[in-house]
This record gives structure tokens, C-alpha cells and sequence, in this order.
């Protein structure tokens, strides 16, 4: 790796008088005050922050480079009994000291501040950094801060969001190349903030898929606004907004985002000036009905300066506010260009990371509740097929054909098991809901000759509550689509299913919809749906979450996941030939698994758009299955971005276009996904073959995957061992078990530590009797100790390998 970063920032800070001075490439410099970290902000862990580890060399940091040297220094000292001391003697080249990596989710804040004190000259910043799941850093998202002119110890501090395509941050002090000079660095911490309640869809502008148009903003007035790659605040693109007319003003709108009544929303972004000075962000709630008033809004003006400025504005959502629109507006009077990036909503509402934990299995499916990990890599474990052996491709997983009355029958629904065993499916086909039953979830037999009803599932939603006395009282509800909305239906034997409201409309969307149960905050509903932008019949294929209690009342939707940066080359590499190709996410199905929300996106690799500013469903390519995790089915973490399905011939009939069910079951030691799938790729007819498309959808099939019990994503332990931390917990349970496959020689132990990362006294690694073997579940022993203390918490646990593959722990 470089010890150069490959691209300087965009944006350099310093802590000076109670404000920030932000300077830009171009040297020029602007005061703006210091925004405090709200109380819900938490520590993470940086090994080794103090220096404190070695008399003489940088444990725990990674030093390179051939400019100078970086060392253990006994004085001066910040803190402690040792400091970093960095000197560098070379005008050609640098010298990097980049921390141990911390695990993080999309949209978390990460703040790093450390001391600094300046021996000689002024060599010396501090940068932070966010790396992507190939083990790339993201360079668009890097930000940094010099060490200035000061004597004695001076703060220094940079923050920025997570991206969406970010999994690890690291925090570097570096030399640059043309620098020399030597400066001693101390107390190094590292602050979060955890991703927002209320997205901004599009924030940074990053979308193409309307370009020159910032898709889902609308525009309108009598300029324009279209994105531009330069300049930019981060990211890759900003919105140009240029006004020339001072009759006529010019106006980009966000989408609508849910909020409630009594909220405090913040909204902040960052805008350059190009020519003029005109520019004003507002803030403005709306009704049920979309109104707004002038008492509903508040704005702030840009005001003059060179470089990227920040604004923010504040307003509390009145009593009947339903959501907020945010808008970037230039005023009639004025004319002028300026540029607009990075525009965030921050709530009364947002909470700090949760540390309490229940009894249920912790996956790495995400990384929520992760800390940080060494000399490990992540590895997604694809599901084994079981199908019918009776059926033509059972062997990779068929268990369901189509007949005379469902050709193609499709798996947007679920598999439910009855109390007494058996199985049933609920699936799609052209005429409507298909009902299956098998007594051993493998081999099924068709209900009837036609379907139970002539809408088709989106998920089925099983009521823990259904009262077979109480005639009113409904086991089985499912959302579909009607009139590009959403409408409902339930049912008490799952055979008769009634429509509710009256077969009207009870939440806006528009065809893919996933619903489920969600156990957690006292129970509920949950769909996660598709919703097009307002205002725009066309748009990114993006998952909303929206919640109910009784099936008919619903929760505005809000923005929850959409493909990243990294997805889009990912399909970009598959068809180096396509320009346009992109990915989205088709629907997306959230369950409830353990401590966890397990979510499986169908993620669609569009290569070929027909109809590019028209109707999105003449869209081609193929669709895959991927896994995510979530906390409250509103903020995903997706750190393994393969496939769940081993990729198939071409001549399979898995091989186009997959789609997920809503039901993940446990049988034993097993669990089962249902899955199903066209043979050909979307929106591919044979006219189209090979001309865009290599294989004509239909003749689709529904499969079975399965895996052993917890076991979807490990943490693999690379040659000389390796190591996770996790987060801090508040567990419930005292017995701490864990999942694993050690293989024939490997060992696991497991440290108790304190919130700062400290050993608790008798429960170290070298406490703990090592767990060997492959094993769904061993409880962990330190001596004679099989429980962890009740008090004294909240505690981190550390995984401990020598080799082999960790996969889950429980606090039960």
C-alpha cells in the first residue's frame, strides 16, 4: 500500500477559538462554529491509542514509508508515559501511521481527534479514512486536517459519514511526501455518531440514473440544476444549480421524509460559490395531504466566501406535520451558480448505538455489533440446495413446478409451518395466489386446480395474536399491489383471504412488496416496499420500511437501503461493453433471526435500459440474492456483498432472474430459505436474444436453500490467527455460547472486556478453556467460571482464533 494517499481531500479542518477553520485546495479559508456531538454519540476503540504499548516501536499501528521514522517517545507526552513521535527528513517521500481498522455501518459518523505537537516545522496531519469490502479505500470520502503553526499541544479533529459501500475506517497520521519536519502525536480517540432516523434519498447526489437530472429531486424554475463531478464536497458528484433570470427563481426538492409531530430536524449542507451569491436551504414540513405554510418552513441564506461552506437550520415539526421536504432554492431577485453536496437530516429522535442484548444468536451477518477485527476475513456461505429428487432439477434445489394453471410459478410469497408440522406455501403466478402443502417442506403437493385468491403475496405475515374464537380475528395478512398502490387482504386459514379497507388502498408503492413480523417494540407489521419517486415516474429500485399494528394503517414509508458505489461496479465490471449498466435492488425481504433483522436483497444487474427516461420495467439484466442485517429494518449493513446462490449454468433454470421469500425456518439444526426464480433475464424476450439479452425470461421454479444453524457469514482466520471485538453489550444472559468450525487443529477463546477495551480480572483469553472442533454451540469456561458477572458491565467480548471459521455467539 502507498504511503501516500492517492488523492489529497477536498476539505481540511482545525479546531481554533470554538470554531472550525475549513480550508480548501485553492487556500482559501472560512470560519464556521463548532456543531457539539450530540449526547447520543459513542466511543470506539483505537488500539493502542495512547501510545502506550511499546517503550520503542508503533504497536498496533502500521508504520510505512521511507521518508523518516516513526517511534515510541517518552517526551514531551500528552497523556500517559508515551507518545508517537513522527519526524520526517525527506522532501520526496512520507511516512504513514495508520491505525488497526474499526468496523462500521453505512451512515455512521466517525469523528477523530488527537494531540499533536508540533517539534519542528510543520510536517503532520491527521486523516480519516473509510475502506470498502475489497479492501479498497474509498478516496472520495477521505478527509484530514493539518497541524498548524502552534506551540505546545494543539486538538486536532476530522469527521465524516460513513458511505454506503463502507464496512472499515481506519485513522492515519501522516508526513505528506513534500513536508519534512517532526511532530509528536498523543490520546488519540475516535467518536460515533450512529447512522440518522431520517435519510435524505440521493444526499450526496451520487445517483445517475436520471443524469444530468438528481434523481429523486425535483427540479423546476427557470435555471437549471444537473450534476457535476467537479467540484465536488465528497463523493464523486455534486448538484450545479445555476440562476440567471432574475424574474424566475430555480428550486431542487427532495423527497418527502416521515418525521412526527414535536420532532427537532436539523438540516445541514455544504454549498460553494461559483458566481453571484444566491442560494438559501430550507426546511419545510408538511400535512397528511402534502400542504405546507409559511409557519411549517424555515431557511437559511448562503452567505459570500470562497470554498465549501456549511449551513444548517433548524426547526421543530408542528403538531399535524407528517414529513419534511428539504429544499435547495435560489431566490427570484438573485442570479448566480452555486454548488450544493452532502445534505443531511440529524433528529430529536436519533438514539446512540444499543447496548442491550438478548438471549437470541448474534450473526456477522452485519456488523452492528462489531468492533473491530484483525487477521480475519469475511466469507458469505452460500445456501446448499434440497430440492425434490421427483422433479427435473431437483438436485439444485427444486421443489415446486409449474402446471396448467401456473406455468411460471414465482416466489415473492412464504413457507409457514403449521403447529402441528406440516408446511404450507403461499407463491405468485399470473392468475394469483398459489397454495402448496408438504408434510416435510420438500416434496409439496399443489392446493386445488386454480389459485386462493387473484391478487399474488407480497410475503406473508403470520399474526402471533390470531384467535381462532374471535371471528374477527385474522392469522394471515399479505400487502399487493393494485393500481400501482398497495392494497391488503387477510385470512384465518389461509385458503379464504378477505380483502380489508374494503379493497382500498393502504399504503403507496408500487408492485415488489415484502411483508413479515416483527417481534421487537411490542410487535407489529412490517412491508418493505418500492417506492418510485414523487414527482417522477421513473427512478432508482430503492427499499422503504413502513410499519402497523393492525394492517391498514401504515407508516409513511422511509428510505432504507439502495445499491451503492460498489454494487454499480460490480455490474459495470460484468459488462465492460455497457456503459449504463447499473445495479438496484428489485424488493428485498426483511425477517426477524435472533438478535437480528436478516434482510436478502434481490440485487438487479441492469444492463440495458430501453426505454431510459420512461417506464424503469422494460429494464434487462439479471437479478441475485445477497444478505444484510439490521437492528430496526431501517439502517442495512451489508459487509459481504457476494451471492447466497452458487452461480449457475446459463442453462439452469436459477440462472436469470431470483427472487426471495419473507420466511426463514429453522428445522432442527437446518434453515431453510425458499427462493425462486425465471430462467431468463428481465424484461428479455426471444426478439431480444442475443441482440440485448442472452436468454429469454420464464420458465421460472421455486428452490430450497438451506445451511446449518446460524451459520451464514463467518469471520475466517487468516494464517497466524486472528481476532473480533465486539461492540459494547448489555446482555441479559450470563452464559456465552459460540458457533464455530475450528477444523482439525484450531482454537477459540473468548475475552471478557470492559467498555475501555480492558481484560475483566479472571476472564481473560488466557482464563478461558479453548473450544475446539466444529461445534453449533459450546458454552465458554474461564477455570471454574461458566458465567459472566451480572454487574460491573457494559461489557465487549473478544474472539480469539488460531484458525478456523467463527460464525455466531449467544448471551443466554
Amino acid at each position: 500500500m502507498s504511503t501516500q494517499p492517492r488523492r489529497l481531500p477536498l476539505v481540511l479542518t482545525t479546531i481554533l477559538a470554538g470554531g472550525l477553520v475549513v480550508g480548501t485546495l485553492d487556500g482559501s479559508v472560512s470560519w464556521q462554529p463548532v456543531e457539539l456531538m450530540a449526547d447520543w454519540t459513542g466511543a470506539r476503540l483505537v488500539a493502542n491509542a495512547g501510545f502506550e504499548s511499546s517503550a520503542s516501536t508503533v504497536s498496533q499501528w502500521s508504520v510505512t514509508g521511507d521518508g523518516g521514522t516513526a517511534t515510541a517517545t517518552t517526551s514531551p507526552v500528552h497523556g500517559g508515559s508515551r507518545a508517537l513521535r513522527v519526524t520526517d527528513t525527506a522532501s520526496g517521500d512520507g511516512v504513514s501511521v495508520r491505525s488497526a481498522p474499526v468496523a462500521v455501518v453505512p451512515g455512521e459518523t466517525l469523528t477523530a481527534r488527537a494531540f499533536a505537537q508540533r517539534v519542528d516545522q510543520t510536517a503532520g496531519s491527521l486523516y480519516l479514512e473509510y475502506w470498502r469490502p475489497d479492501g479498497s479505500r474509498i478516496d472520495e470520502a477521505v478527509v484530514a486536517t493539518d497541524v498548524t503553526g502552534a506551540t505546545g499541544w494543539q486538538v486536532l479533529s476530522v469527521g465524516a459519514a460513513a458511505p454506503d459501500d463502507a464496512i472499515t475506517a481506519t485513522v492515519l497520521v501522516y508526513t505528506k511526501q513534500t513536508a519534512v519536519g517532526t511532530t509528536v502525536w498523543d490520546d488519540v480517540t475516535l467518536d460515533s455518531a450512529p447512522p440518522p432516523v431520517r435519510k435524505v434519498p440521493n444526499s450526496g447526489f451520487e445517483d445517475l440514473h436520471d443524469s444530468p437530472l438528481p434523481s429523486p429531486w425535483a427540479v423546476s424554475g427557470g435555471g437549471s440544476a444537473q450534476l457535476v463531478s467537479s467540484p465536488v464536497h465528497t463523493g464523486n458528484r455534486a448538484l450545479r444549480m445555476v440562476d440567471t433570470n432574475t424574474g424566475s427563481g430555480q428550486t431542487a426538492l427532495s423527497k418527502a421524509v416521515p418525521v412526527s409531530a414535536g420532532e427537532t430536524l436539523t438540516a445541514t449542507a455544504w454549498y460553494q460559490i461559483a458566481s453571484g451569491l444566491t442560494g438559501q436551504l430550507w426546511l419545510e414540513y408538511r400535512r397528511t395531504d402534502e400542504s405546507t405554510s409559511d409557519s411549517y418552513k424555515s431557511h437559511v441564506d448562503v452567505t459570500g466566501g470562497s470554498g465549501w461552506r456549511k449551513l444548517t437550520v433548524t426547526k421543530v415539526a408542528p403538531s399535524d406535520a407528517t414529513s419534511v421536504t428539504l429544499r435547495l432554492y435560489s431566490e427570484y431577485a438573485a442570479t448566480g451558480t452555486t454548488i450544493w453536496d452532502d445534505v443531511t437530516l440529524r433528529s430529536s429522535q436519533d438514539g446512540r448505538y444499543a447496548e442491550p442484548l438478548g438471549t437470541g444468536s448474534v450473526l456477522f451477518v452485519g456488523d452492528q455489533r462489531v468492533e473491530s477485527y484483525t487477521g480475519m476475513t469475511r466469507q458469505l456461505v452460500k445456501g446448499t440446495p434440497k430440492g425434490d429428487p421427483a422433479l427435473a432439477g431437483g438436485a439444485t434445489g427444486v421443489v415446486l413446478t409449474g402446471g396448467s394453471w401456473d406455468a411460471n410459478p414465482r416466489f415473492g410469497g412464504a413457507v409457514l409451518r403449521d403447529p402441528g408440522g406440516s408446511y404450507r406455501m403461499w407463491y405468485n403466478t399470473a392468475a394469483g395466489t398459489g397454495l402448496a402443502t408438504s408434510t416435510d417442506g420438500v416434496k409439496w403437493t399443489k392446493h386445488g386446480t386454480g389459485p386462493v385468491s387473484p391478487n399474488g403475496p407480497g410475503g406473508i405475515a403470520e399474526n402471533p395474536d390470531y384467535d381462532p374464537a374471535d371471528s374477527a380475528s385474522f392469522r394471515y395478512y399479505t400487502l399487493y399491489p393494485k393500481n400501482g398502490r398497495y392494497s391488503a387482504m387477510a385470512s384465518r386459514d389461509g385458503v379464504t383471504w378477505t380483502d380489508l379497507n374494503g379493497g382500498n388502498t393502504v399504503l403507496p408503492g408500487f408492485d415488489v412488496v415484502n411483508v413479515s413480523w416483527d417481534p421487537t417494540n411490542g410487535g407489529r407489521f412490517v412491508a418493505l416496499s418500492k417506492q418510485y419517486p414523487t414527482a417522477s415516474p421513473y427512478g432508482a429500485r430503492t427499499v422503504y420500511t413502513s410499519f402497523s399494528t393492525d394492517f391498514v394503517r401504515w407508516s409513511s414509508p422511509r428510505f432504507a437501503l439502495a445499491s451503492d458505489t460498489f454494487d454499480h461496479e460490480k455490474v459495470l465490471a460484468r459488462y465492460p461493453s455497457r456503459p449504463g449498466a447499473s445495479s438496484e435492488i428489485y424488493g428485498m425481504a426483511g425477517m426477524r433471526y435472533g438478535e437480528q433483522f436478516i434482510g436478502v436483497p434481490w440485487m438487479f444487474d441492469v444492463h440495458e435500459l430501453p426505454n431510459r427516461l420512461g417506464n424503469p420495467g422494460e429494464d434487462i439484466g439479471r437479478a441475485h440474492l445477497e444478505l444484510a442485517a439490521s437492528q430496526d429494518l431501517l439502517s442495512w449493513s451489508r459487509p459481504a456483498r457476494d451471492p447466497i446462490v452458487a452461480e449457475p449454468a446459463q442453462s439452469a433454470w436459477n440462472w436469470g432472474f431470483q427472487v426471495g421469500g419473507s420466511s426463514l425456518l429453522t428445522v432442527g439444526d437446518e434453515v431453510r430459505y425458499y427462493y425462486g426464480s425465471f430462467a431468463g433475464e428481465h424484461s428479455c424476450g426471444a426478439e431480444d436474444v442475443p441482440s440485448l439479452c442472452a436468454k429469454a425470461t420464464g420458465n421460472s421454479r421455486i428452490g430450497l436453500l438451506t445451511w446449518k444453524r446460524d451459520r451464514f457469514e463467518a469471520f475466517r482466520t487468516a494464517a497466524g490467527g486472528g481476532s473480533v471485538t465486539t461492540r459494547t453489550l448489555a446482555p441479559t444472559g450470563t452464559t456465552v455460547t459460540v458457533n464455530a468450525n475450528l477444523g482439525t487443529s484450531g482454537e477459540l477463546r473468548v475475552a471478557l472486556l470492559d467498555a475501555a477495551g480492558n481484560p475483566v480480572q479472571g476472564y481473560s483469553a488466557a482464563d478461558a478453556a479453548p473450544v475446539t472442533g466444529d461445534t453449533l454451540g459450546t458454552a465458554v469456561r474461564w477455570g471454574s467460571r461458566t458465567t459472566i458477572p451480572t454487574t460491573g458491565g457494559p461489557f465487549r467480548l473478544r474472539f480469539e482464533l488460531t484458525s478456523g471459521d467463527l460464525y455466531s455467539y449467544s448471551i443466554s
